[in-house]
């Protein structure tokens, strides 16, 4: 064997060996981290499959394999109202909710990205990310909750209401039995004496069917036509103000989180904000044709006068900005932070949008 083939030879088993190192090593890596991630939705739902499936692929992905996060679905570990505690205990290392869920105890939860008649479609994810918002979120999360928080899920404009009667002036709604809950409830018991009850979503249906509710909003139009709404309602009333956009976050513990390397922190903030994105996306898609199909059937279509409008935005502003002056007095600075922030974005929106080209204006 001349001196040069062995030379070839020897560098050749030598970069085989690198290379099998290499592989081991990143087989190694690969199994770094492996967390699980909760949330409220079943396998077949849309947060699941429009946020969570994305977030879960995107941070794969881009840490190379070396986090790993497994879904778990909404109840597999107990109450789905629970799951902030899961995390909390350390029962799973992750969670996808809406901050709905934790109730109004902090009313931080109730407006953050679900501020009735507040930022819509074209204006939330302005606001989240370039407007402040999301900074919110994470101050109150890190100080209040001991939690790391960032959005992980943006939706459209929900339905106003499927309802037995036609809703149009905010008098339409005194002593109507209008399924809904939070906030929302909230201003539509105090300012338009209308009342609001609490269903869950299995009951919806029925309770529609026999007149034990007169009106129901739930979610998107979508959503709302899997659950057959429009099969025992004669009226689609819209724009959903109640709901003008919303949104998720995800959370994990801060000393949970700080475990993780700065890359991999980071990939788990960019992979959010993709699933954030290409999900919203895909819930407007959904909801176009949705849309498309149910104003082919029989159902009569609705719009809010612009003067129900104006009043509801009028009176949750009113409510807001009383509940967060509440909570000031208490030694909580973020709802009013959160009021402050909204308001004050979507007047600079409303008063200096006017030159955006957009497809539909009412």
């Amino acid at each position: 064997m001349s001196k040069h083939t062995y030379l070839l030879l020897k560098i050749k088993y030598l970069l085989l060996g690198a290379t099998i190192l290499l592989s081991t090593a990143a087989s190694v890596q690969a199994q770094e981290y492996k967390w699980r991630i909760a949330t409220f939705d079943g396998e077949t739902g849309a947060y699941w499959n429009n946020f969570l499936v994305p977030f879960v692929d995107n941070v794969e992905k881009l840490t190379n394999g070396r986090m790993v996060l497994e879904p778990i679905p909404g109840g597999t570990l107990g109450s789905i109202f629970k799951i902030y505690e899961q995390v909390d205990d350390g029962l799973v290392e992750m969670a996808m909710m809406p901050p709905t869920f934790l109730g109004t105890e902090d009313m931080t939860n109730a407006t953050i990205l679900a501020f009735p008649t507040g930022l819509g479609v074209d204006s939330l994810l302005p606001w989240i990310y370039e407007g402040g918002g999301q900074d919110i979120l994470k101050a109150h999360r890190a100080e209040r909750m001991d939690m790391h928080a960032f959005v992980l899920g943006v939706g459209p404009t929900e339905i106003f209401a499927h309802s037995r009667k036609s809703i149009k002036e905010t008098s339409d709604l005194a002593g109507l039995k209008y399924r809904t809950l939070g906030n929302w409830a909230a201003i539509v018991q105090e300012f338009f004496d209308g009342a609001p009850t609490t269903v869950p979503g299995a009951e919806i249906y029925g309770m529609l069917e026999k007149g034990g509710l007169d009106l129901t909003e739930y979610s998107t139009p979508s959503e709302n036509m899997k659950r057959g709404y429009h099969e025992v309602a004669d009226y689609i009333i819209y724009p959903g103000v109640h709901a003008n956009a919303w949104g998720f976050e995800g959370v994990v513990k801060i000393d949970k989180w700080n475990e993780l390397p700065a890359d991999i922190q980071q990939s788990i903030e960019v992979a959010a904000q993709l699933a954030t994105y290409t999900g919203f996306n895909k819930f407007i898609i959904d909801d176009l044709n949705a849309m498309q199909k149910l104003q082919q059937g029989d159902n009569t279509f609705v719009r809010l006068s612009d003067d129900f409008i104006a009043e509801t935005r009028a009176a949750a502003r009113t409510w807001a900005l009383r509940e967060a002056g509440k909570a000031e007095a208490d030694g909580n600075p973020y709802p009013m932070q959160i009021y402050n922030s909204v308001t004050e974005f979507q007047d600079l929106w409303i008063e200096n949008s006017k030159y955006m080209g957009m497809d539909y204006r009412p």
